[in-house]
């Protein structure tokens, strides 16, 4: 693993739900999903910069 990436999970705030953050699934290629999870994007990730329409799907989110 990375330091980013070490960096990035150990400052997630749902880490029992870090599978289904758009960080990891952007790593995995799972573009569509992201695209699907992000098309109206009310939260940014503080670590990362994603946007995603919910909170849950961000590492660190913070309000748009």
């Amino acid at each position: 693993m990375t330091e980013k990436k070490q960096k990035s999970y150990s400052a997630c705030e749902g880490p029992e739900r870090h599978g289904d953050h758009l960080c990891l699934l952007m790593e995995r290629g799972m573009t569509g999903e992201v695209r699907r999870r992000s098309s109206r994007p009310a939260y940014v990730c503080d670590n990362c910069g994603a946007r995603a329409d919910e909170a849950k799907d961000l590492c660190n989110p913070q309000p748009l």
